[in-house]
């Protein structure tokens, strides 16, 4: 398989190949190179797998979200997410001291992580489907020699994820 740094400018894409199960793939040329799997419909809890290792994710509170990232198993968070609920994205916050942006626009269909200074690190781009999911990533250059970029590209993924949850959650309670 790849490691992530190698994917750098390659087109990737996430995809759900079941609608009855919630698995996504990272896919390179149709082949899996990372997978995010959502525990259950009822709690925030996923995994993530890659050659260069496992994570949990999940989210906790409800008026003030947070969600983790923590290696397969660990206690110690990785980063923590703060969402902000008024506006799209939300600010990624690093063991190391380093934070990022996440930007997402007001239809899903595209979301973006970026430094503080605004400059990319990962895309994805045309998100949507109904009963399977699938989004368009793209590695920047920036992102090459990052040590959290394993872990980074399924996150961003988890973020959609939990967003389309949250907006299938928000129509239905009308």
């Amino acid at each position: 398989m790849f490691k992530m740094s190698e994917l750098v400018g390659r087109e990737l894409k996430w995809e759900q190949p079941s609608g009855a199960k919630q698995l996504y793939e990272l896919l390179f040329y149709g082949s899996p190179v990372s997978t995010l799997h959502m525990e259950s419909s009822f709690n925030s809890r996923a995994r993530a797998f890659n050659d260069e290792g496992s994570w949990d994710f999940d989210r906790k509170g409800f008026w003030q979200r947070q969600s983790t990232v923590r290696s397969e198993g660990g206690t110690e968070d990785l980063a923590l997410y703060n969402a902000n609920t008024w506006r799209q994205g939300g600010t990624l916050l690093l063991a190391n001291g380093r934070s990022y942006v996440v930007k997402s626009n007001f239809w899903m269909t595209q979301l973006s992580i970026t430094t503080q200074d605004d400059q990319s690190l990962i895309s994805i781009n045309k998100i949507g489907g109904f009963l399977h999911y699938s989004g368009y990533v793209e590695i920047h250059s920036l992102a090459k020699n990052l040590p959290e970029l394993p872990w980074l590209v399924p996150f961003a993924w988890y973020l959609v994820m939990l967003q389309y949850r949250d907006s299938a959650a928000a129509a239905a309670a009308t």
